[in-house]
């Protein structure tokens, strides 16, 4: 079919051609047609493009009063809807256009409803809803808009198309927000976030839901985010202000934006292994080629000047194509919910929805608290949540310049200099004196922060930092902490076949890990020696980890890692963790995940970023509750000393060492802040410390050796589990 300038002509004269002979039908499908091939992007000034797009609605407004004329109006309401949209993008810069905009819409909207085409008219009701909008903060709503947003979320229930009523309730609460009392904007936000983490499984593909989770975050969330915080004082006692603030925390949460490519080989993969999901799904991209092929098909009848009784017949064919992608559509969301339970290890990749407080209040100990953060442009969103306590609140002051620093401290190795102790309580809270362990959900900068190393004066030390009062672990989400304590609440534990496996690679020749053969050397010869399942892979032998698999109690990787993968091999190939999940006949196990290269806890430092680094993937490809992982760079000598420190904690046990031992097994988290404390105190480092690990280095003894460490995950794992003993 002609395209662009050439074709609008052609089909210009084809239509006058038509309206001399009276063939209304063919005139309203060649205007159509001309409208479709105007193109505003080929304009060379704005004031071009403009007149292209006042054109093209001209012309797709003329169509759809043909359609109307000669009954088709199913047709007339797609042609109205064009119109409108064009008027839209006009009214943008030409407010005259936006009354314009929302008449037609109107028009378009009951044609829709008159042809019963639900989806269309949630369509047109949204559009109309929008476009009279003001987008300056404080400026009163049009009294039309709500009822006609509220009408697009009713029709989009009727079409069966969930996720377009969520983000259209998602819209009515925005515009509510803007002048409706509380009573009104905040049941409709929680109702719109419920309804929006309802519908999203169905959601066919990572891509999908990325694109989706971008438009109600930008949408919605961010908009009454910032209500929320502007209005903190006077709404914080309503009635749904917990619920609320939890919702606007946690849905955006664990959504893995920048993972992306990690997810789509993880769902490509399931595709590939699913004979009935390729199926259905190259039935929907050639229902798709069909409906493309027949559309372009119209046009040419029309060039070609066949009767209409063709036109009507292929029209009718392209009918038969749009209900077999339908049906296509719905098979490929029935079975990727079905393969969704069946493969919870590879879903978990795409993303954790969130859980109600009170589920994850089951799920906290006796001692722990969960602190989960959302940013809003430096002045964040805060919930406390205990057994037995939950409170939401915004964190008094503005910490985009503290977050910052902190990351760029830890992330050059650095102790936290200059840190104002006052914004630290300000953006902690108040935490209850029975908490002993706090698992922190960061968001955005906070990702960044060393917890560990902010200041927390206590009574009696007013020099104590936050992990020298309490045991810190960080999560994305609390789903992904429900998902790592469910498995172990709810299910028999998994039995291993050993209790360690440890894997080295020095790496290239410009940054050689010196020690990290002798790591795990020394790990599984002093703490193992006894089970005779455990195993050292140092570099010569570190293939065998990828083509053998592993299902261990503490899986032991040292090695180089970036956000990208881990360097486990000697000519440079970095691993991902869905390499991993595609070695068939492999699989890969463990209840601990220790890494000791730099960085592989590493977060971006944009503001939009989400949880990054592989750490989270290699926890959902081995079903680890837990790792040990450095967010910074760690001294070539401080990853065998922190290791074994840490497996001395772990196992409750010293072979020969020159530190104490504790009086018994330790949780991950107990153990890390032990070993943290235990490096601190081994100064001057012992001869026998230097024996231990050989070429030992005379280096000055600086927090850099323990600052780095920290715990991803559950911080309550133990070793092995309750079966550690009998290895022993």
């Amino acid at each position: 079919m002609p395209s662009s300038q050439a074709g609008a002509d052609l089909f210009s004269d084809l239509a006058d051609q038509y309206a001399a002979s009276h063939e209304i039908y063919l005139e309203a499908l060649c205007r159509y047609q001309r409208a479709q091939c105007m193109d505003p992007g080929n304009a060379s000034t704005r004031a071009e493009m403009h007149e292209v797009q006042k054109k093209r609605a001209a012309e797709y407004e003329r169509a759809a009063e043909l359609f109307d004329s000669v009954g088709d109006i199913r047709q007339a309401g797609r042609a109205w809807y064009h119109a409108a949209y064009e008027y839209n993008w006009l009214g943008l810069i030409l407010p005259d256009y936006r009354e314009k905009c929302f008449a037609t819409c109107n028009t378009a909207a009951a044609r829709f409803e008159i042809a019963g085409d639900w989806w269309g008219k949630g369509l047109a009701e949204s559009l109309a809803g929008q476009t009279l909008r003001q987008d300056a903060v404080g400026s009163p709503s049009d009294p039309r808009n709500l009822p006609s947003l509220q009408r697009a979320v009713d029709s989009f229930q009727r079409a069966d198309r969930p996720l377009e009523a969520a983000g259209a309730l998602m819209t009515v609460a925005v515009e509510q927000s803007r002048s409706a009392s509380p009573d009104e904007w905040m049941p409709t936000a929680v109702s719109a976030l419920d309804a929006y983490e309802d519908a999203r499984p169905g959601l066919q593909m990572p891509h999908d839901r990325e694109q989706w989770d971008r438009t109600i975050i930008a949408n919605g969330m961010r908009p009454l985010t910032s209500k929320v915080c502007r209005v903190a004082v006077e709404v914080s006692d309503h009635p749904l202000w917990d619920k609320l603030v939890w919702l606007l925390i946690e849905a955006p949460k664990a959504r893995s934006f920048q993972d992306q490519h990690l997810q789509d080989e993880a769902w490509n993969s399931l595709v590939t292994l699913d004979t009935e999901l390729s199926t259905a799904i190259k039935t929907k991209e050639q229902a798709e080629l069909n409906k493309a092929r027949l559309e372009r098909n119209i046009g040419a009848l029309l060039v070609s000047g066949l009767p209409v009784e063709d036109i009507n017949a292929t029209e009718q064919e392209l009918r038969g194509h749009e209900e077999s992608l339908k049906q296509a559509q719905r098979k490929i969301k029935g079975r990727i919910e079905e393969l969704a339970r069946e493969n919870p290890e590879r879903t978990e990749l795409v993303s954790t929805s969130p859980v109600a407080p009170s589920v994850l209040q089951g799920f906290l100990n006796a001692g722990e608290a969960y602190l989960t953060y959302r940013w809003n442009g430096g002045i964040p969103l805060r919930t406390l949540l205990t057994p037995t306590h939950y409170s939401s609140e915004v964190a008094k002051g503005e910490f985009s310049t503290f977050a910052r620093q902190a990351a760029t401290e830890a992330l050059e190795g650095a102790v936290l200099s200059d840190i104002d102790s006052a914004l630290t309580v300000a953006l902690i809270g108040r935490i209850p004196d029975d908490i002993r362990t706090l698992i922190i959900s960061p968001d955005s900068l906070l990702l960044g922060i060393p917890w560990h190393q902010l200041p927390a004066p206590s009574p009696t030390d007013s020099n104590a930092l936050l992990g020298d009062r309490y045991t810190l672990a960080i999560v994305p989400a609390a789903g992904v902490l429900r998902h790592l304590r469910r498995e172990f609440h709810e299910h028999t534990p998994i039995q291993r076949d050993a209790a360690y496996m440890g894997v080295s690679c020095r790496g290239d020749r410009q940054k050689p890990l010196r020690f990290a053969d002798l790591e795990v050397t020394n790990i599984k010869e002093d703490y193992f020696a006894s089970d005779s399942g455990s195993i050292s892979l140092t570099t010569e032998e570190c293939h065998r980890f990828l083509n053998s698999g592993c299902n261990v109690g503490l899986l032991h990787l040292a090695c180089h890692a970036e956000r990208h993968g881990i360097l486990l091999s000697q000519d440079g190939t970095w691993t991902t963790p869905v390499d991993l999940l595609k070695r068939p006949g492999r699989s890969f196990g463990a209840d601990i995940l220790l890494l000791t290269g730099c960085f592989a806890g590493d977060f971006s430092k944009e503001e939009s970023n989400e949880f990054l680094g592989i750490i989270r993937q290699l926890m959902v490809v081995t079903g680890a509750r837990a790792a040990v992982t450095s967010v910074a760079p760690a001294v070539d000598a401080a990853g065998p000393l922190f290791a074994d420190i840490l497996l001395s904690a772990l196992t409750g046990t010293r072979p020969h060492r020159p530190w104490p031992a504790p009086d018994g097994p330790m949780t991950v988290g107990g153990a890390v802040a032990w070993a943290k404390q235990t490096m601190q105190k081994i100064y001057p480092v012992p001869e026998s410390v230097k024996d231990l690990i050989e070429g030992f280095p005379a280096l000055p003894w600086h927090p850099a050796w323990w600052s780095p460490w920290l715990v991803v995950g559950d911080p309550s794992v133990r070793l092995y589990g309750d079966e550690f003993s009998k290895l022993k």
